[in-house]
């Protein structure tokens, strides 16, 4: 299949274009099933083409926005599965790397699961074809985003900021795991915009984006772990009579949840660096 051409008349599918074609030339040069840190790659790219469609709230109907974010999601949900059950166990050993650094315990049943469960995915996996789901997503794109308006990226990007810091000032009040994750989503959109809107970011906006990295890199990890979490107590609840590994599960359920106090202790301090000060509207390159 051949890469699509880029629009004279839209500059933000020009960039979803130009992220597109370059993960399809990766793509097609690798074999199946995808090595992880393709399947990484084109999971962060899915991210970014739902950050870009962001910027089309103020002239595009909601409507439209979500057929094309439909799509992106079938995509990155095919590799979900593969996807989590590497950063699980890569979680996992890091976990345990640092739990028996002061607990002499064996978590060797637990890593042994793990490892298992991620070749299983690996050997199981049978997603859509990748190419050519992308690809479709630009057609759809292309045909329910046309608009005689350009899309507002200053709207856009103000947009993302402020809904980030209410996400983030929610988290910071409530505690709930769930109001973390979203703020890491609108944190992360907020940031794959402005890295690929900034052609020739100023040294303030070098700084932003620096920020929004690193808290985005510690509500990742939060993210990670909950997912072990769930993976653990779903592992519990299953009953499977393997005394060795239940007890490392549980060993390991424990202290993960004092990991994710410190976590949110962070991801709070993080906050209020990124999100205390006034916003400065963002011009764009484009």
């Amino acid at each position: 299949m051949e890469p699509m051409t880029k629009s004279s008349a839209d500059p933000v599918l020009n960039i979803a274009i130009q992220r597109v074609n370059k993960l399809v030339k990766k793509l097609q040069a690798a074999e199946a099933p995808l090595p992880p840190a393709l399947v990484h790659s084109l999971r962060v790219c899915t991210k970014r083409l739902r950050a870009l469609l962001q910027l089309y709230r103020p002239v595009a109907s909601k409507t439209a926005i979500k057929k094309v974010d439909q799509r992106i999601k079938v995509i990155a949900r095919a590799y979900a599965g593969q996807r989590d059950a590497v950063v699980q166990y890569e979680t996992l050993c890091h976990l345990v790397e640092v739990y028996q650094q002061s607990q002499s315990s064996d978590l060797q049943p637990l890593l042994a699961h793990y490892a298992a469960r991620q070749a299983r995915e690996d050997a199981n996996a049978t997603p859509l074809d990748p190419v050519a789901a992308f690809l479709d997503v630009l057609d759809v794109w292309k045909a329910r985003l046309k608009s005689k308006r350009v899309p507002d990226f200053e709207s856009g990007l103000e947009y993302a900021y402020r809904k980030a810091r209410r996400l983030a000032y929610e988290a910071e009040a409530s505690d709930d795991d769930e109001v973390y994750h979203q703020c890491r989503k609108w944190t992360k959109y907020y940031l794959y915009q402005l890295q690929m809107l900034l052609e020739h970011p100023s040294p303030k906006e070098k700084a932003l984006i620096k920020h929004l990295k690193a808290l985005g890199v510690l509500l990742g990890e939060f993210h990670d772990r909950c997912l072990l979490e769930q993976s653990l107590n779903h592992l519990l609840d299953k009953n499977s009579n393997d005394e060795p590994l239940e007890q490392a599960a549980l060993l390991m359920l424990s202290w993960l949840m004092e990991q994710k106090r410190l976590d949110k202790k962070r991801c709070q301090e993080w906050f209020e660096g990124v999100f205390s000060r006034p916003h400065n509207p963002v011009r764009p390159s484009c």
